[in-house]
């Protein structure tokens, strides 16, 4: 009876209750947030979802200090969708304006993609407006470009915002530097 006992209690003391951290990743998403969970010392395991998904599993316990680490890391990365993506055929007729609208969406993702691929740099957005002005119109508005960047606690991405004005600028036709502005917000230092 005292061996069926003891028998049990290190069979519920062993299991541990498992949680997804996180669900229908890529496989390369989900190797860059294995990979930073067992840098940490976290156990985790990878377990395929729907349609060429992967989850990311770990034990509950666990849950609260990976969500901390993988958001003072940036992880997962958005998925942005690029100009190909966005312009991808379909049976239906756009209006003007309506491929006007992707087409901006596109580019801003693009950039976005682009500028989070910097050293630093967790995830950007970038937003522009383009006016549709008249061109025989005497006054026009000025196109002009927003970006927000969340960057690394410990990382010093001041010094990049010219750089990172400049692609903008050459990216979007038209556009002045000085109609450009960049934002940065410092992410959380991971708690130990």
């Amino acid at each position: 009876m005292i061996f069926g006992f003891l028998a049990c209690s290190l069979l519920l003391t062993g299991c541990k209750e498992e949680a997804t951290l996180h669900s229908q990743l890529d496989e390369r998403q989900a190797n860059l947030v294995m990979a930073t969970l067992m840098d940490a010392g976290i156990d985790c395991r990878k377990e395929a979802g729907e349609e060429n998904t992967w989850n990311v599993v770990i034990y509950s316990n666990d849950f609260a200090r990976a969500v901390n680490l993988l958001e003072s890391r940036g992880l997962p990365q958005r998925n942005y969708q690029g100009v190909s993506e966005v312009f991808k055929k379909s049976g239906m007729v756009r209006s003007p304006s309506e491929e006007r609208i992707r087409f901006m969406d596109a580019l801003a993702q693009d950039l976005a993609r682009t500028i989070s691929t910097i050293d630093g740099i967790l995830d950007a957005r970038v937003h522009i407006v383009l006016p549709e002005n008249d061109p025989f119109a005497k006054n026009t508005l000025p196109s002009s470009a927003a970006v927000a960047i969340r960057s690394r606690w410990d990382a010093d991405v001041e010094d990049l915002i010219p750089q990172i004005k400049s692609l903008v600028k050459n990216s979007i036709e038209g556009l002045q530097y000085e109609k450009i502005t960049v934002t940065v917000f410092k992410a959380t230092a991971p708690q130990k």
